[in-house]
Formats: structure tokens, C-alpha cells, sequence
């Protein structure tokens, strides 16, 4: 802001000197009525008001030898100033057609510039711009700050801008929106805490009645999975929810990636008709710990949906970031693979498409907050999708 501040003040400033200084030449040039004139000192003056007599002669136009461009000036001004071998004079024309032949005398041929006068003028033009801009910047400077807060933090915003500024509305309009929004995040909060609450519930329920219930070994798994399916979809957007509103702390730090991503695996093991085969290249990584496993498990659930027989789950450094990818053997990507990173969306034409298209749009933002990408491709390989993230090495 500081940057943006200096180079309007300098913009400003030079525009109005410029302005005053074409104003100026304006002026004389078509507004100021031209009388021509000469300057003498006052000591020159006193000279010939003594001697008058001496330096002040009559003359007719017949005597006057003059270029015509002198003469021209001459008849039109009534007056001239004229050099003769190193010496100056002065040719007055009377009302009645008398010449006067005034000199030698010493004329000031400029002006002193007040140089002083000059510069305290622009001076203090400079000071008016700055008292009238400043406070403007000063009120957006905290306008900048208590938004940048927001971001990190939804909460009602208070700003200490008083009501003649001239951004009074613009921040009146900021804070009734600040608590706005964090009435939306905190009734969104409540939400995902009473689906927690009245959806589990009934899920331990059916657990116990499934544990005495005389069930087939086939039934009983089948109802096991949809529960799992249940509670997973359920966590998937409960971390949604806390993710995207960032109620979680955001602390990235080194921790051993080949065992957080075997941990999320191993959450997979009723999956027994597929075969997860991991290729970790990397022990340790710089990254946040709870949502990178969060990331993970959202890559493996959507490879499960597609998989055939196996899924792969690479992890190595490649160009200064770490990589994290995950391979199914499935059918591969939609056409409109890049929507599959937008919330509440899923592939055209994809038969298997479940839930409410929260997976990716989460891996892409756990992703984001680690300053890197998501990638879509299919692998030539297995012929199904390829999902990876990558982020940098040093962190964000």
C-alpha cells in the first residue's frame, strides 16, 4: 500500500505543477495584454533626472538609421532598446511624433528570479496534496490490513475510520458484510456439528444390531461396507466444512510421509478385492500433517470407485517439489476431467459417480493451501485416471 500510496502522491504532484506551469504560459500568451517595457535601476534613474540635459536628446524619424524589423517594432510599440559600439539607449516615440534619445545607461536586461519564492510555492503545494491523500491511504491501509485478517479468520470486523473519511461507506459496507459471512460460517458450523451428532448415532446403532443380528457372512459385509461408506462420506464432508472455512490450525512441518500414507491405507483393508501397491520414494516431507492425510484419503476413496483389481500410490521429488500420485486400473478420466476439482460436481456420463462431488475439490484445496497443484491425467499404462499433488519442498 505504501508503494501504491507514493506513486499516486507523485503522479498528483507532477500532474499540478505541470498544470500550474501551463496555466501560466497560457495566460501571458492569450489572456495577459502585452505592454512593451524596459528596466532601468532606481540609480540610473536618479542620473538622469539630474542630467537630464546630458543623456536625453531630441530626434526626428529622418535621423533614425534602423533595420526595418526595428523600425516595425519601433512604430508599433513606441519604443526600443537599442546597443551602439558597447553602449545602450533607449528610443521613445511621443504622442505627437517626437523621437527621444535616452543613454548610454545600463539596462537590466532580466528580471532576478526568486528562486526562494519558486520553490516554497511548490513546496507548499506538495504538503496540500499530501494532507488531502493522506489520510485516504491511511483509512485504506486499514481497510487492506482488516481484510487480509478476515481471510485468515471470518469474524465480524471493527474499523477505526471516522465518518467524514472518504471511504466511510466503503468501510461501513465491509464490516456489515464481515458479519455477515461469519454469521454464514458459524451456522454452518452448528450444521456440520448436528449432522455429526444425529447421523452417527443412528450409525453405532446399527453396528450393535448388525454384531447380534443372525446374519450371512455376505449380508453382514455388505451392510458393514455401507456403513463404512456412510461414516466416510460423512467425515469427507465434515472435513469439508472445517477445511474450507480453515477452523483448523494451518501448521506445515516435517513429518514421515511413507508412514502417514501406509496409515491411510491400511483404513482400506476391507477393500479385499483390491490390491494396493505402494511405491514410496519419499520418508519425509515438509507439509501439514492432519490434512495431507486427509488429501491422501480422498485420493484413495476415489481410485476404490473405479478400480478394478489395483491401485498404485507413488510418492518422490521431482523438480524441487514432492509428489504424491495415485493409479487405478479403471476406465480413466470423464471429458471434463478439470471439473472434477469444482465442488458438488462429477464426470459426464460417469456410471459409478457417487456421493456429492466433495473428494477432489478438498484434495485441490488441501493442495492450494500448500502453495501447489492438483494433476488429472490417465496413466498409458493402466489405462485408468492418474491423480497426484504436488507442492514445494521449502514449504509455502
Amino acid at each position: 500500500m505504501k508503494q501504491q500510496f507514493f506513486k499516486l502522491y507523485l503522479i498528483i504532484t507532477v500532474s499540478l505543477i505541470a498544470l500550474v506551469l501551463a496555466f501560466g504560459q497560457l495566460y501571458n500568451e492569450f489572456f495577459s495584454k502585452h505592454v512593451p517595457s524596459v528596466q532601468i535601476s532606481v540609480a540610473e534613474l536618479t542620473q538622469i533626472a539630474e542630467q537630464k540635459d546630458s543623456r536625453i536628446s531630441s530626434l526626428s524619424i529622418s535621423e533614425i538609421a534602423l533595420p526595418d524589423s526595428l523600425l516595425n517594432t519601433f512604430n508599433q510599440d513606441g519604443i526600443i532598446s537599442v546597443t551602439e559600439h558597447n553602449q545602450q539607449f533607449i528610443y521613445l516615440k511621443g504622442s505627437n511624433g517626437s523621437i527621444q534619445k535616452v543613454g548610454p545607461i545600463n539596462l537590466i536586461s532580466h528580471a532576478k528570479t526568486d528562486w526562494f519564492a519558486f520553490f516554497a510555492f511548490y513546496f507548499l503545494l506538495g504538503v496540500m496534496i499530501l494532507l488531502f491523500i493522506r489520510p485516504v491511504f491511511r483509512d485504506l491501509s486499514l481497510l487492506q490490513r482488516a481484510a487480509y485478517r478476515f481471510s485468515k479468520k471470518p469474524q465480524r470486523i471493527e474499523l477505526d475510520i471516522k465518518p467524514n473519511s472518504s471511504i466511510a461507506p466503503l468501510a461501513n459496507t465491509f464490516t456489515d458484510m464481515s458479519e455477515r459471512i461469519n454469521k454464514f460460517v458459524q451456522l454452518h458450523s452448528d450444521l456440520s456439528r448436528i449432522i455429526s451428532h444425529e447421523i452417527r448415532t443412528p450409525l453405532s446403532r446399527m453396528r450393535f444390531a448388525l454384531s447380534i443380528a443372525e446374519l450371512d457372512s455376505l449380508e453382514s459385509s455388505q451392510i458393514e461396507r455401507d456403513i463404512d461408506e456412510i461414516e466416510l462420506r460423512l467425515e469427507q464432508y465434515l472435513s469439508f466444512a472445517r477445511l474450507e472455512h480453515q477452523q483448523s490450525v494451518f501448521n506445515q512441518e516435517k513429518v514421515n510421509l511413507t508412514k502417514l500414507i501406509n496409515t491411510e491405507i491400511a483404513k482400506f483393508d476391507l477393500y479385499k478385492e483390491l490390491k494396493f501397491i505402494p511405491t514410496l520414494g519419499v520418508d519425509a516431507a515438509f507439509c501439514e500433517t492432519s490434512f495431507m492425510a486427509i488429501a491422501v484419503q480422498n485420493l484413495l476413496i476415489n481410485a476404490t470407485k473405479y478400480a478394478k483389481n489395483t491401485i498404485y500410490i507413488s510418492t518422490e521429488e521431482k523438480a524441487g517439489n514432492y509428489l504424491i500420485s495415485v493409479t487405478d486400473d479403471g476406465p480413466g478420466l470423464p471429458i471434463n476431467a478439470d471439473a472434477l476439482i469444482e465442488p458438488f460436481k462429477q464426470g459426464e456420463g460417469d456410471k459409478l459417480a457417487s456421493g456429492y462431488g466433495l473428494g477432489l475439490y478438498i484434495v485441490h484445496r488441501i493442495a492450494s493451501w500448500h502453495g501447489g497443484k492438483i494433476g488429472l491425467a490417465n496413466n498409458l499404462e493402466t489405462g485408468g485416471a492418474q491423480i497426484s499433488i504436488s507442492w514445494p519442498k521449502n514449504g509455502m
